[in-house]
């Protein structure tokens, strides 16, 4: 996932960032680490406020009382300070999780997908502004892998586990597994953000989407749990918790 001390680096340090190898840029002055957290906690409630169209830098510069020169030297663009700032509120979202299950199993996975998924029905702002970065045709490739990153890395080490237990199909790749699992949660997220999908179908969606790709590219013991998951989805305890909790939402 994206580092947001990493992130922040210029020219060939962000470059770097996204490749996470920009640790050793020297970055050791508190008062530059302050700043740098500030520019981007004030650039994330601003999304949530007036969302990624209506942000400006000139504004975001005021709200973190820097200098506009200061955040073009820092993130180079409005779209790298964006996947910056929004990268930094997922990843200390992140670290508050704590998963019940086992890490690279089924079950852990599909605690990870509802999880984020209900998340994202709380921060529709940041997801859209994530999204439509992502999707951008001009965006930097070193952003997009980045975000790309931030859901490959929930994927792959269950993908390698079953690729080690050779539980994925011959004609299978796990890398091309993850990116293409990556590309329809993304699509989903998309989709929803513009109100393709209603709130209350959006974790069910994703969570099934998710399984029906997995069941077409497991064999074996593996994918006879995921078609068993499947089909008994909706009494999934996580999924009745989301649901009684979409039930009590709307009164």
């Amino acid at each position: 996932m994206l580092d947001q001390d990493d992130i922040a680096g210029t020219g060939q340090e962000a470059a770097a960032a996204s490749a996470g190898n920009a640790r050793s840029a020297g970055y050791s002055s508190p008062s530059i680490v302050a700043r740098r957290h500030r520019i981007l906690d004030e650039t994330r409630r601003m999304i949530g406020e007036v969302g990624l169209t209506n942000l400006s830098m000139d504004d975001v510069a005021k709200r973190a009382n820097v200098a506009k020169r200061t955040l073009y030297n820092a993130f180079q663009s409005k779209e790298h300070l964006v996947a910056s700032a929004i990268s930094k509120y997922m990843e200390a979202y992140e670290r508050k999780i704590h998963y019940s299950k086992e890490d690279a199993t089924l079950d852990w996975m599909l605690e990870r997908l509802v999880i984020v998924a209900r998340r994202n029905l709380e921060i529709r702002n940041y997801t859209r502004a994530l999204m439509n970065i992502y999707h951008l045709a001009e965006v930097d490739p070193e952003i997009r892998q980045a975000i790309h990153d931030i859901a490959a890395h929930s994927h792959e080490p269950w993908i390698r586990r079953l690729a080690a237990k050779r539980q994925l199909q011959p004609w299978v790749d796990p890398d091309d597994l993850t990116s293409m699992l990556v590309r329809y949660r993304y699509a989903t997220a998309h989709a929803w953000t513009e109100g393709e999908i209603p709130d209350e179908n959006m974790v069910v969606e994703v969570v099934r989407g998710f399984l029906t790709v997995m069941a077409g590219a497991t064999r074996g013991a593996a994918r006879k749990e995921i078609v068993d998951a499947l089909n008994t989805l909706d009494q999934h305890p996580l999924m009745k918790e989301h649901f009684a909790g979409m039930r009590k939402k709307k009164g």
